[in-house]
């Protein structure tokens, strides 16, 4: 079930994107994202242009090389979701999962590094799952020792702020981190709105401010 028209404000990543100051290493929110045994991604996005040859991905969010979602990669159709935990990558490469351009969607990745399982759903609905995935080692999401451009962003992942070899051509709102596994049913009732206050959510970015700079996190744990 398509609910496009629920979106009534969402930010523009045509080059631009996010850090999160608060993700750092040392902060006082920190522990909010780290340490963590399972997790949930979830966004709503609309990719205006996939690129061309010289940008074979688009990032939704997460941190290069350890946890990210994103669109594409080398040898993946640069429209289909992948999701990368300690560069392991799913699903396989798969032309009959690609999304469209100008098409708002529901996104979402769960991962659970106890029992080693990852699902990615779309509008609600199962997308891919896998087992046997990962490590069982827990997820920090402020990780920080290789480096400044291994820190977790949206709408970007690599680089020098002016690369735009992997940046989302788009718009997005409604950006969420969780340190639970939600189910199917959870991230489908949810997928336009949700109380700040559900336990296990430890960021969540609406992208409704309309100007500046700063993105509010609604959960009051100060990700901003």
């Amino acid at each position: 079930m398509r609910r496009s028209s629920a979106i009534t404000s969402a930010v523009s990543l045509r080059n631009n994107y996010f850090e999160v100051p608060g993700f750092d290493a040392g902060s006082p929110t920190a522990d909010v994202v780290n340490g963590l045994k399972q997790l949930t991604y979830e966004a709503i996005v609309r990719v205006n242009d996939f690129g061309d040859d010289k940008r074979e991905i688009s990032t939704i969010m997460g941190i290069e090389q350890y946890c990210l979602l994103r669109f594409g990669d080398s040898g993946w159709p640069k429209q289909q979701l992948q999701f990368a935990v300690h560069e392991i990558k799913f699903p396989a490469p798969d032309k009959t999962k690609i999304l469209q351009p100008g098409e708002w969607y529901h996104v979402a990745v769960t991962h659970d590094t106890e029992s080693r399982t990852a699902s990615i759903y779309v509008d609600g609905q199962l997308y891919s799952s896998i087992d046997n995935y990962g490590k069982t080692e827990d997820i920090n999401l402020g990780k920080q020792e290789r480096g400044k451009h291994f820190m977790f962003k949206i709408g970007h992942s690599y680089g020098e702020p002016d690369d735009m070899s992997r940046m989302l051509d788009g718009e997005i709102c409604e950006v969420r981190v969780w340190s639970v596994v939600r189910t199917r049913e959870e991230i489908y009732k949810n997928m336009y709105d949700v109380d700040p206050q559900t336990p296990g959510l430890c960021a969540y970015w609406k992208f409704n401010e309309g100007q500046g700079d700063t993105v509010k996190d609604w959960t009051g744990h100060g990700n901003e």
